[in-house]
């Protein structure tokens, strides 16, 4: 399992490469008042024309009232070296939550979900290269059903959309078993005709699901091969790969979830044990805490052909049978898999980083962290250049700054990873939201910055696009009626960073779990000290840290490096009563155990 602690990075304002000499910086693409750019996984948004000129597609709206009868997809170009966006959506009804892409031919193309009738529907636009309008068609839907939340992608001329059926929760019934069914959509001659309709992936069906969310799922394309994932928190994570345009399917796990509670419903009444989870998670903050995706994922097919899933990390738990889950905000990492992994084997390329150098987040309480309802480092984006490096781009919650609602929440930035290996090592994160991206350095402590979207094939330089207001978190979520704070102006700022600017070597720390040093504490629970015993190899430098649930480390020791059983005496009469996470590092290998301190 994955390392759930923040990494220490070295100099993470450092710019690799000397000093940059540049006129601009972040350039506004476009405004809108609908700050969810996603619920989940952020779809396709932002490509290149031939000429090499990008585009920018988003949410667009501009009213304060909940109902936004103007909203649909916002459009920019950047002709010329200068952002012209549109002043109002491109379809002519009202519409959301857009994905966008352009054909071979130059043939832009984009889709998104009607609310201008009940069922919903799919509507797709279309203008051929050099046209001025955009034609609109609904795609074919399943009858007496609606859909949400559509993701498209291109090759060549095939279009291949997928979407979910709309959840019981926004006024739709469950299809064929499935509360939130996503299905499939395929047209081989631009999107002039579509001849695979709202069709099933096997495994992707009531064999294996029972919901799906909004945005959970996520799909790339690599000339015929395809690829599907899925983000369920309770249940497996899949990816789901067809090398024939589509055709067939086969199933690859990537994260495999207990199955005594796939599908586990949370709610009041509903309870599992620990032998349900197959025993505790070592990892986990608490002893019925699993391990899944936080619903923000991403994936991308590399030039061999291989896949690589990028996912917040999350845990999940129901420790309450009189209440429903619940999921734990302050987990901190972004990890990334691909197939020669084999499953449940992850690599953590990003994170929330320790700016002051202290050893943890100084994140207090939970009413610090804006609710996106994610991990603290998640919303990944991704896309290959023409050299075969893998870029990503995340949000994460930044420690230093703070925003000026009740709460004095955290504000985010939004970071790039790079791997020149085909995603064997990554780089440090890069932040984007310091000089010299952004071209005024006093707003930094100011500013909310969160979905990353980059193109999928990224050009001479790596461009991409986030949103950015002046308060933590988005109007559409929070824990009252009226959201997280008061419908703004929220600007899609456009960036573009030299590649050679980007680290390349990795140096983030992703141990592996190693069983065999058999940590012990005696006593446990303890209330003045507690003897640490652990089997030492001697092959390495060796460090014990104990860290409270939120993640904050509360004391690091050294060891010597002697092999065999070794003790360490751990003073606890100072720490607060509750349990912590013991853990002694050898080498690149750890192992952790839970402690309780009761006085």
């Amino acid at each position: 399992m994955p390392e759930i602690f923040t990494p220490d990075l070295e100099n993470p304002h450092e710019l690799i490469g000397g000093s940059i000499d540049r006129n601009n910086s972040e350039e506004i693409v476009g405004i809108t008042r609908w700050d969810a750019q996603g619920y989940g996984c952020v779809p396709s948004r932002v490509y290149y024309k031939p000429n090499g000129e990008p585009v920018a597609t988003y949410t667009f709206a501009t009213d304060g009232a909940d109902a936004f009868p103007e909203r649909g997809t916002g459009y920019s170009t950047r002709a010329g070296g200068t952002w012209t966006p549109n002043a109002a959506r491109i379809e002519s009804v009202r519409t959301g939550f857009p994905s966008a892409s352009i054909l071979g031919n130059g043939t832009e193309v984009a889709v998104s979900h009607g609310t201008f009738v009940t069922p919903f529907v799919l509507r797709f636009m279309r203008r051929a290269a050099g046209a001025t309008s955009w034609t609109e068609t609904n795609l074919p839907m399943p009858a007496g059903q609606g859909c949400l939340w559509p993701h498209l992608v291109t090759s060549g001329n095939n279009i291949h959309i997928i979407a979910i059926t709309t959840p019981t929760g926004n006024g739709g019934t469950a299809y064929e078993g499935i509360n939130g069914h996503i299905l499939y959509w395929r047209s081989t001659d631009g999107g002039l005709t579509w001849d695979k309709q709202f069709e099933k992936i096997p495994g992707l069906d009531n064999t294996k699901y029972t919901a799906h969310g909004a945005d959970e799922y996520a799909i790339d394309v690599n000339g015929n091969t395809i690829a599907v994932a899925a983000f369920p928190a309770w249940n497996d994570l899949q990816v789901f790969k067809s090398f024939d345009n589509g055709d067939t399917w086969e199933t690859i796990l990537v994260n495999d979830f207990p199955d005594a509670i796939e599908n586990y419903a949370g709610a009041d009444g509903d309870s599992y044990t620990i032998d349900d989870i197959g025993g505790a998670d070592p990892n986990a903050p608490d002893s019925l805490a699993v391990f899944s995706s936080d619903g923000s994922g991403n994936l991308l097919i590399d030039a061999s052909g291989e896949v690589h899933v990028f996912f917040g990390e999350m845990y999940y738990a129901d420790t309450d049978p009189a209440a429903g889950s619940s999921f734990y905000p302050g987990i901190n990492g972004l990890l990334h898999w691909k197939e020669s992994f084999g499953s449940d084997n992850f690599q953590l390329i990003g994170a929330a980083l320790d700016y002051d150098g202290d050893g943890f987040l100084g994140v207090s309480g939970l009413n610090e962290i804006a609710p996106y309802y994610m991990s603290l480092a998640s919303m990944p984006s991704s896309g290959a250049a023409a050299d075969g490096a893998i870029y990503v781009g995340y949000a994460a919650l930044h420690e230093l700054y703070r925003g000026s609602n009740t709460d004095q929440q955290f504000f985010r930035h939004v970071y790039l990873v790079k791997s020149t290996d085909n995603g064997e090592s990554w780089g440090d994160p890069l932040d984007l939201i310091a000089a010299p991206y952004i071209s005024d350095t006093v707003l930094i402590p100011f500013v909310e910055n969160v979905y990353p979207m980059l193109p999928r094939h990224i050009g001479s330089n790596v461009g991409l696009v986030y949103q950015q207001d002046y308060e933590p978190g988005i109007r559409l979520l929070g824990p009252t009626a009226a959201g997280n704070h008061p419908h703004v102006d929220n600007n899609l700022l456009w960036v573009e960073v030299d590649p050679s600017e980007i680290p390349g070597t990795s140096s983030v720390f992703t141990p592996t779990a190693n069983p065999t040093l058999d940590l012990t504490l005696t006593p446990n629970p303890a209330s003045s000290q507690t003897l640490l015993t652990a089997t030492l190899s001697g092959m390495g430098d060796v460090m014990v840290e104990v860290f409270d649930m939120m993640g904050k480390r509360v004391y690091q020791n050294n060891m010597p490096s002697v092999e065999g059983r070794q003790q360490l005496a751990l003073p606890v009469q100072q720490w607060v009563n509750g349990a912590y996470w013991v853990r002694l590092t050898e080498g690149d290998h750890f192992g952790i155990t839970k402690l309780v301190v009761a006085k």
